[in-house]
């Protein structure tokens, strides 16, 4: 089933703000806890406030409904999952990294609170992430246990998001092979392990958690193509940060090796090929269909 692109944003917007709302609830009760300091909760209650299009944790539950996983199953790989971005997102900011003031209209979390408590939120979110995964499916189900902590542990350490973000702090030649790599390690990575994630839960068929990988990749193009469009061409208002930071610090994107007009074009052919794996999943792929239209078109 193919959704038309007169099944538009607004409807997607409301179901993913209504999930949005379900997922926040689940979120907030498991990132805080009163056995953490007082200034540690306080922290991750802050960075909780400052919202987020929660586009990872809905590709997990989402593709885990694919193959007959409730939500009730999915949300603690979820929430670990967003955990983990959230980690990486705080310490983007730091001065040492990105060195930004404001994130989604507000101070980012060294500017409200000072960089060693966002450093240690940050290590905090990221350590009980895995405490998550491991408390809720141990006794469940071990073997899914293992593969969620394993692909989790590759997708955000060296060989994924890490990795990406040191070959962006630090590239080796600024070609646009090494900008593709990096563009998958540092977004992609975690992109694609939310959509497998959903074939692990599932415990699809390989030929499944392929499509899955599949669909994540080229998704995870798509979005960070449309974030270095957003860089160059969105609005400051409306994305809550500054634009034309890569410029500012000499970084180059694809837009400097194909132009916005084919940078444009790239992300819709990534778009077109997540589309046309997801679609074969039928109605139940609906909202993931909708997903990838989003994606092309988001302001933020």
């Amino acid at each position: 089933m193919k959704v038309s692109s007169e099944n538009n944003n607004l409807k997607f917007l409301e179901y993913l703000h209504n999930y949005s709302i379900r997922f926040n609830s689940f979120y907030n009760k498991k990132s805080v806890s009163k056995n953490l300091p007082k200034s540690l909760n306080d922290s991750i209650a802050y960075i909780n406030t400052t919202g987020g299009k929660r586009i990872r944790p809905f590709l997990v539950t989402e593709c885990s409904l694919l193959f007959d996983v409730k939500f009730e199953f999915s949300i603690y790989a979820a929430v670990a999952l967003e955990m983990v971005h959230t980690y990486s997102l705080i310490h983007d900011d730091l001065p040492a990294m990105d060195d930004d003031d404001m994130r989604r209209g507000k101070k980012t979390l060294h500017k409200q609170f000072n960089e060693a408590m966002a450093i240690l939120t940050g290590d905090a979110l990221l350590t009980d992430a895995f405490y998550i995964l491991t408390k809720f499916y141990k006794n469940k189900d071990p073997s899914i246990c293992v593969e969620l902590i394993s692909l989790l542990s590759k997708s955000s350490g060296g060989e994924g998001m890490v990795g990406g973000q040191v070959l962006d702090l630090f590239p080796l030649e600024n070609n646009i092979n090494n900008i593709n790599l990096m563009n998958e390690m540092k977004t992609g990575a975690l992109i694609k392990c939310a959509t497998l994630y959903g074939a692990i839960l599932g415990k699809a068929s390989s030929k499944d958690q392929n499509n899955m990988t599949s669909f994540g990749s080229a998704l995870g193009k798509a979005f960070q193509i449309r974030d270095d469009l957003l860089d160059v061409q969105g609005d400051e208002k409306v994305l809550g940060k500054k634009i034309h930071k890569d410029q500012v610090k000499g970084k180059l994107s694809l837009i400097d090796f194909h132009g916005i007009e084919g940078a444009t074009k790239l992300a819709n052919n990534y778009i077109m090929e997540a589309k046309d794996i997801i679609s074969t999943y039928g109605k139940r792929s609906v909202y993931l269909q909708m997903l990838t239209e989003y994606i092309t078109d988001r302001k933020k």
